[in-house]
């Protein structure tokens, strides 16, 4: 590794003398949440944080539930809500900016990046904790709603591959009561390759049956 590459190994017994793995990665218990509740209201307002691999995936699970708890829109949910938060700034962001962001979002709404580096003072591992669906992410997200159904339709139309692969979701989505969020001319398209891996299947299950 090279002389730069092991200094920051130098005397680390020595600046953890004294304090366990457990200390090290967290406050004590009293401390524990209030940290957490501004880091969740800092997570918020500027929408990524670069913190340590451990706390990052301990804050993950904080910035799943204040967004799904928040778009339940009740009183009570929101009474948690407001419980998770620290500032009116935070509380404003996420009920007019996230909610209606992630109204067709189920769960998923962040994203850990593992940077495969470490802090030199103390060798702990660095990560990013971000929202997604937003300009500036570090990687698009896979699209929910009326973009994954266009999404599918466009690889379902493109390729032999994307038939393949996306058969079965674009037979539900022409199921589904209502007209899909496409244009007829690309619906249309759509039933008929559909019929035509139908006729496919049946001429292959009627081989079959006379062998």
């Amino acid at each position: 590794m090279g002389f730069m590459g092991t200094t920051r190994f130098i005397a680390k017994g020595a600046r953890s003398k004294g304090r366990n793995a457990y200390w090290r990665k967290f406050a004590p218990a009293h401390k524990q949440w209030p940290q957490m509740k501004e880091l969740l209201d800092r997570l918020i307002k500027e929408q990524r944080l670069e913190l340590t691999l451990p706390r990052v995936k301990e804050l993950q699970q904080y910035a799943e539930e204040i967004v799904f708890l928040a778009k339940k829109n009740t009183d009570y949910h929101d009474g948690l809500v407001d419980s998770m938060i620290v500032t009116p700034e935070a509380r404003q962001i996420l009920f007019e900016r996230m909610v209606p962001r992630y109204q067709d979002r189920r769960f998923h709404f962040t994203r850990v990046v593992n940077q495969f580096r470490y802090r030199d003072r103390d060798t702990t591992p660095m990560g990013f904790i971000e929202y997604v669906d937003r300009p500036g992410e570090l990687r698009p997200a896979n699209p929910v709603g009326a973009a994954r159904v266009q999404l599918v339709a466009q690889e379902f139309l493109a390729t032999r591959r994307g038939r393949r692969m996306h058969l079965g979701e674009m037979q539900r989505i022409l199921g589904r009561d209502g007209q899909p969020p496409l244009d007829a001319a690309v619906i249309e398209r759509c039933q008929f390759e559909c019929g035509k891996r139908n006729l496919a299947v049946e001429a292959l299950r009627r081989e079959a049956t006379v062998e």
